[in-house]
């Protein structure tokens, strides 16, 4: 493959794997090339038939493309840029696992192992980050907005005191 559409697929997929979302920098290297629809049953390196992955998911998914059956069946792979994902699969915020919304969402998490206990412990870690960002962002409003109290609270006890002192010179 080529360096120039190599980068271009890292960046379209956000340096991240396009199965299970863990990123370059969570697994200290650069992730693989799937070929969606594999070679070896047609596909080429066209720009929709590539998928950047973590080595873990282009394994579990290997050279698997459905039968005619198993395409009746809704046992497909979901495509992270052409399928809605989120039709087929949503995230359990408390659990962390990945929860089945249809046939194909079930096909998809078993096959390619995505409720495996080192992703749910990443995607876990990855809410209480989002979780901690979002308390420390309300925190430094909450800080700001005392800040204007305090400064407020200043400006009328500096009037007070100048109507004490005033009133103390009569």
């Amino acid at each position: 493959m080529q360096e120039h559409k190599f980068e271009e697929l890292r960046k379209q997929y956000d340096f991240s794997c396009g199965y299970c979302g863990v990123t370059e920098m969570d697994t200290g290297g650069l992730l693989t090339v799937d070929h969606f629809k594999p070679r070896s049953l047609g596909g080429d390196d066209s720009e929709n038939n590539l998928v950047y992955a973590c080595i873990k998911c282009n394994q579990y998914k290997w050279r698997y493309w459905p039968s005619a059956e198993q395409s009746s069946r809704q046992y497909r792979i979901l495509h992270p840029l052409l399928d809605d994902v989120g039709e087929h699969l949503i995230q359990n915020r408390q659990t962390g696992i990945l929860e089945s919304l249809s046939e194909t969402g079930r096909f998809h998490i078993a096959l390619l192992r995505l409720n495996r206990p080192q992703l749910i412990k990443h995607r876990l870690n990855r809410m209480i980050l989002y979780i901690s960002a979002q308390q420390q962002q309300v925190v430094e409003q909450q800080i700001v907005e005392l800040k204007k109290t305090i400064e407020t609270q200043e400006g009328y006890i500096a009037t007070l005191e100048a109507r004490l002192r005033l009133h103390k010179s009569w």
